[in-house]
């Protein structure tokens, strides 16, 4: 990241999720000029949680989803709050918040921003701005650092823009994505068919027969939802 003669480098970070969020920080603190991209209206990156999800595609197959996060309204973090926060910035108990060892999916997002204003990272961050490419510069000059093309397009204008960076870092997530399965006939089949990165609530599922695919933690938690209004469920 940084050259020999130790200069302060041009950098852009893709996505303010926890991780963005992280080497936005560590970057600035090196001395280093610092511009994040955000698709979204917010910081959280997964846990920014998106209610609205009737316009997406059930299966999430189209090529840019309008929902980033799969977070279900219920949804309670896996593990202790003590080993969730940044080493320097400990996941406290805060009054008159989710006071649980394992808290929703809110106090994650609370904490999160809790880290961004604390540290002054609003300021880094360009909103509702979609990365569209990024490249390598071609360079004729042989020895020269390495440069890269970053374009991105503003959601609401869709004004495209195009910057040359030092370097790039890709905090896009890997969960934004949902992975199918393939089964055979569930092209033909015509029943509804919905991934979990667009489950939120169980209502939609009152009094059908309901089939869950998969026996991860997602799975167990939505099956354990759906039983409670479906007429039946299958795992």
């Amino acid at each position: 990241m940084v050259s020999n003669r130790g200069q302060s480098k041009n950098v852009c970070v893709i996505g303010a999720g926890p991780s963005g969020l992280e080497a936005a920080r560590e970057l600035r603190k090196e001395g280093h000029t610092v511009v994040v991209l955000e698709q979204n209206h917010d910081i959280g990156g997964q846990w920014l949680y998106e209610p609205n999800v009737e316009s997406e595609d059930p299966l999430g197959k189209n090529k840019f989803l309008n929902v980033h996060s799969g977070v279900y309204d219920s949804l309670r973090v896996a593990f202790p709050r003590e080993i969730m926060g940044y080493t320097d910035f400990p996941f406290l108990v805060k009054e008159g918040r989710d006071m649980r060892r394992y808290p929703g999916h809110k106090e994650v997002w609370l904490y999160l921003n809790d880290f961004c204003e604390w540290f002054g990272l609003r300021e880094l961050i360009r909103f509702n701005t979609r990365v569209e490419y990024v490249g390598m510069l071609d360079f004729d000059e042989f020895g020269k650092d390495l440069k890269w093309v970053v374009k991105s397009k503003e959601k609401t204008t869709e004004k495209v823009v195009e910057e040359v960076f030092d370097a790039v870092v890709v905090a896009n997530g890997h969960y934004s994505q949902p992975r199918l399965p393939s089964i055979k006939g569930m092209d033909a089949w015509k029943g509804k068919q919905m991934h979990s990165h667009i489950y939120r609530v169980p209502e939609p599922f009152r009094n059908e027969v309901v089939v869950i695919v998969g026996r991860a933690q997602s799975a167990q938690d939505i099956a354990m939802e759906v039983v409670e209004v479906a007429k039946e469920v299958y795992t």
